[in-house]
């Protein structure tokens, strides 16, 4: 890819990180998250959109039509899907119910994609020869296994998010494990894919022990997606970079 072209990604993406922080300050005096939340929704929703708009980009800028080309932004795209069901638009939740336990599958479909973007540019036999993927991968698994379990587990709340939100971690877990270990084997851009990786699991605990727990700080929302964000950004750019 061009160094101009991949230049204007990092500005748009930038963009999109100015935009929610001018968004944070202008909602900072409303005390509780509950209150936040109305004035969030469309604004997140479009940014997340924004973000699937530049990984489609960068694709039909990078390989084309080749197959693994997409999977990126197929993967970016099933997460704003779950973006629209995790941020419960009233008008959804009276059709779904529950609408975070669609959000989680959806974001189990975008780690899927990610990690058959990652392989389809890096073999498995050189993570696991090069980048110690298989103690990685353990790691990566047990201690979101472990944060559930003490942090996000509540029996109060509905059991299907619950069971959603464990397993879910097992397949996050699986993502990042790929990324961190190619960026031990390769480095390169992959350091900015392991990057984003880890922002995402840090985003995800964060909104484990929030929302799908039932606690609700004042920045519930905040947190989480401008590690969302973050995440999402660099594994964009940082596989059209790989």
């Amino acid at each position: 890819m061009e160094k101009q072209a991949m230049w204007i990604a990092v500005a748009a993406f930038a963009s999109v990180l100015a935009a929610f922080m001018t968004h944070w300050l202008t909602i900072a005096a409303i005390g509780s998250a509950e209150k936040r939340l109305p004035y969030c929704r469309g604004a997140y929703l479009g940014m997340s959109l924004q973000l699937a708009v530049l990984a489609w980009t960068l694709a039909a800028l990078s390989d084309g039509a080749s197959g693994a080309a997409i999977l990126v932004p197929l993967g970016m795209t099933a997460s704003s899907l779950g973006d629209l069901f995790n941020l419960q638009f009233p008008s959804i939740q009276k059709r779904v119910g529950q609408p975070l336990f669609f959000g989680i599958l959806c974001f189990a479909v975008a780690q899927v994609f990610y990690i058959a973007a990652f392989l389809s540019r890096l073999s498995l036999s050189v993570l696991v020869s090069d980048g110690f993927f298989v103690p990685i991968l353990a790691v990566l698994v047990v201690v979101p296994a472990v944060l559930f379990r003490f942090r996000v587990y509540n029996p109060e709340r509905p059991a299907s998010i619950m069971r959603a939100a464990f397993f879910y971690g097992f397949i996050l877990g699986a993502m990042a494990a790929v990324a961190v270990s190619a960026a031990i084997a390769v480095g390169g851009p992959w350091y900015v894919v392991a990057a984003g990786a880890l922002s995402f699991l840090l985003s995800d605990a964060i909104m484990g022990e929030t929302t799908m727990h039932g606690r609700h700080p004042t920045n519930e929302y905040q947190v989480p997606w401008i590690t969302y964000l973050l995440a999402q950004g660099l594994i964009i750019i940082g596989t059209a970079l790989a």
